[in-house]
Formats: C-alpha cells, structure tokens, sequence
C-alpha cells in the first residue's frame, strides 16, 4: 500500500515537472539583433528584459523589451515582440499600432496601411480613440506618399484637416503640385493656431514666393527669424523618443546631463572616462559626445595637458569643430602660450556664431595682450546675443544688448542693421530706417539694408 502511494506521488511530480518542462519549452525566446550590431550600453540595458520575458512570456514584459528595441532603431525585432503581446492580448490596440508602424519603417507600407485601417474601424468614440485614429489616418496618408500615390494621400491629409501635422503635410503638398494659392489659406489658418511655428511660416514663405507676392513674402521671412518649433509635425518619430533615452548610450548621455549640475568633477571624469572606453572601435557618434563632455569636465577642473589629449583623440576620429578648437586655445592659454591661444582662438570664431563661444574668445584675446581685438570679438558677442533674443521676440533684452554692441564697436554696419530689425520688430519705424541708414553709411553694399529703405529714398 505505501510502495503504491510513493508511486503514484513519484507519477504526479513526474506529470508537473514535465508539463512544466514543457511549458517553458513552448515559450518563444525573443529574437534579437547580432550581438555585433549592438552597441554594448545597450546589450547590457535590455539583458534584464530578456531575461524577464523568457521566465514570464507575460505580454507586458513582451512590450517593454518591443519599445526598447523599437527606441534603438530595430524595427522588424521590435514587431516580433509586439507581435507576441497581441498573441498574448488579441484585443490590445496599442500592440497593433506599433506592429503598423514597424512595418511602415520596413518598407511594408501597404500592410502597415491596412493594419490602420483595421484599427480606425473601431466603433470606440472616446477623445483619446478619436486622436488615435487622426493619428492613424495620418499614417496611412504618408504611406501614400511614400508609395507616390499622390492623389490618395491628398484625399486622405484632406479628411483629417482637425490633425495639425495633415494639414502640414496637404499644405506641403499643394506647394510641391504648383498650387500654392490654394495652400496660403490652410497655412493662414494653421497659424492662427500656432503663431510662431518655424514649419508652418516656411511654407508660407514658399508658396508666396511661389505666387510672385513680394512684399508679403519679405514679412514673413522676418516672421521666419524669431520663428520657433511649436509642435511636432512628425508624430510618428516623435513617439519613440521616450523609449531610445531610457537604453543604451542614450540613458547615459541623459544621466551625464542630470549629473553634471550634481556631482562631483571628479567622480564625472572617472565616469566618462569608463564610458569612452567601453565605445573604443565601435561606430557611435556618442563617444565623439563623452569626449566632448570630459573636455568640459577637465577645462572645469583645470587641467590644461588632460584638455589636450582629449582634443587629439577628437582630431584623431576627425573632430577639428569650433568647440575643440577653443578648448585647445583656453588649454593652450593656461599653460602660458597665449601666442598660440591667441590663433586657435581666432580660427575658432570664424567657424562659430555661438555668442558664448566669442565670449571666450575675447577673454583669450584679452589675456593674450590684443585689446582692440578683444573689445570688436566682445561687441560682437553682444550682437549675436542680441539676435538670439530678437529671434525669441524678447526685443527689450535684444536692444539693451544690441545698444551694448555698438558701444563697444559703432564702425560694425551689421549691429546698425540688427538694430533696425529690433526697432522694426518694436514698431519703431523711424528709428528703424534711420538705423538702417546708418548701415549703409559704413556698407554702402548692404543689400538687405538698402531693400528696407523706401522705394525711391537714397542711402544718405
């Protein structure tokens, strides 16, 4: 009797040690990119994803290790997994999106469309359903482009004129077909709802270039100069942004970024340090950013010699941008050879029109003995702060600093000029023309200074 009941207990663990054998057998093991193909910041994040999917097969887990994927730029793995969440949960709308939207950006437009067009037959009317299927019908949309189906994609951008990115896109395409009169109305409009947006005033520019409508077309461009990026026109790429900083190289750009108004100096270098290591022979622009960012961290620091082999590593992957060259010179400069300072500093100015950045190179000029040049490098420091200012319609700061720039250096045509704009953007029209007077008095080939005088009024 008891040799029985061990039997039958030895028979029951054998039964649920097999069915769960096989079980974890029928798992799917996720599919995954080369091994080489991976930056290894990125292999490193996503192994606990992997490892939680292979224990769990559990759809949420599914999703997360899709959208890391998806993040880096691995379309077709990232649909294999948001395939396996809408195996998982045949009803998830937010599965079947992102499979439409892996295979838009594998070149399967015409399956992709068709998933949206599936998704959009919902009967749902909640905002949020409604936004999606903007979103999808929008998708569709450039999916027609795509396929130089011109005539679709208009009908459809034209059924969803309430999505602002269709809008953009019908306009757009209107231009491209020598149809900008119709376009200027939709334009006009768009920009009822978003004033300053720097995509929306560049069509409009286009198309009343397009119309011959001169005049019209010289407001916007200076609309156009103190134009900003007010909503995102390209909701598909936008989406994904969230997913690409929370892995890989990414996560530690953000995490330096969060860190350096935190931590140590230190305790920063060791840690850039460790990652351009790790970078070393892999193709990735990232370790150019580190590289930067440990120049940075060492000019901070003070450590002029550490600053100059940090910049040869740059020149060495072909690095010579401005920044390096002015951290060159700044190093350069601490270790007493401001002659060569001096001359670095100068070649970086002419690559830049950072304000910062002729800043420092009137401080280099300054401790380098060159005064005059110094004070001209200043002025004009002030005159590109000033423009940033104009450019954000902060016109009271724009004009303190521009007032600031020709106090320093009043033979400068182009700070006369900028000034005009300023008072041309306050509503001073006199101040304006006789600033641009003043312009053409020290550059009597100022074209853009001559235009905005009067037609027929000489340049006195």
């Amino acid at each position: 009797m008891i040799v029985r009941a061990i039997a039958v207990i030895l028979l029951i663990e054998v039964l649920i040690c097999g069915y769960l054998f096989v079980q974890r057998a029928a798992r799917p093991a996720p599919v995954l990119p080369e091994e080489t193909l991976m930056n290894p910041l990125f292999a490193e994040d996503i192994q606990p994803l992997v490892q939680q999917v292979t224990q769990t097969n559990n759809a949420y887990d599914w999703m997360r290790l899709g959208e890391a994927l998806l993040g880096q730029g691995y379309y077709s793995h990232a649909e294999l997994c948001f395939r396996q969440v809408a195996e998982l949960m045949p009803e998830s709308r937010l599965a079947e999106s992102r499979i439409a939207y892996c295979l838009e950006r594998t070149g399967r437009t015409e399956q992709s469309s068709e998933l949206y067009r599936e998704l959009n037959a919902s009967s749902d009317n909640s905002r949020e359903a409604k936004r999606e299927q903007m979103q999808a019908l929008y998708e569709i949309g450039r999916n027609a482009l795509r396929e130089e189906n011109v005539d679709a994609a208009e009908k459809l951008f034209r059924q969803n004129l309430g999505f602002l990115p269709a809008r953009y896109q019908l306009a757009k395409l209107l231009i491209r077909t020598e149809r900008a009169d119709e376009a200027l109305p939709l334009i006009s409009e768009s920009l009822q709802q978003v004033p300053r947006s720097l995509k929306f005033l560049e069509l409009q520019l286009r198309a009343l270039q397009q119309t011959g409508n001169v005049e019209q077309a010289e407001q916007t461009a200076q609309l156009l100069e103190r134009a900003q990026h007010s909503v995102p026109l390209h909701p598909g790429s936008n989406f994904i942004e969230p997913f690409r900083l929370k892995y890989g190289i990414d996560r530690r750009v953000e995490a330096f970024n969060t860190e350096i108004r935190n931590g140590s100096l230190p305790e920063l270098e060791a840690e850039l340090v460790k990652l351009i290591d790790l970078l070393e022979g892999y193709p990735s622009t990232h370790r150019q950013i580190f590289l930067m960012r440990l120049l940075e961290v060492q000019q901070q620091q003070q450590q002029p010699r550490k600053m100059l082999e940090t910049a040869r590593k740059l020149n060495e992957i072909g690095i010579h941008n401005a920044e390096v060259l002015m951290y060159q010179a700044e190093a350069n400069g601490s270790l007493g050879d401001w002659n060569q300072a001096a001359q670095l500093a100068r070649r970086a100015g002419q690559m830049s029109k950072s304000p910062e950045l002729h800043q420092r190179l009137a401080e280099v000029l300054k401790q380098a003995g060159q005064t005059e040049e110094s004070q001209v490098e200043q002025a004009l420091a002030y005159r590109l702060e000033a423009m940033e200012y104009y450019r954000a319609s902060q016109l009271a700061e724009a004009l303190e600093k521009i007032e600031q720039s020709l106090k320093l250096n009043p033979a400068d045509p182009q700070s006369w000029f900028d000034r005009g704009l300023i008072q041309e953007a306050r509503g001073e029209v006199k101040a304006s023309l006789a600033d641009f007077q003043e312009c053409l008095k020290r550059d009597p080939l100022h074209g853009r200074a001559r235009q905005k005088l009067p037609a027929g009024e000489p340049a006195s």
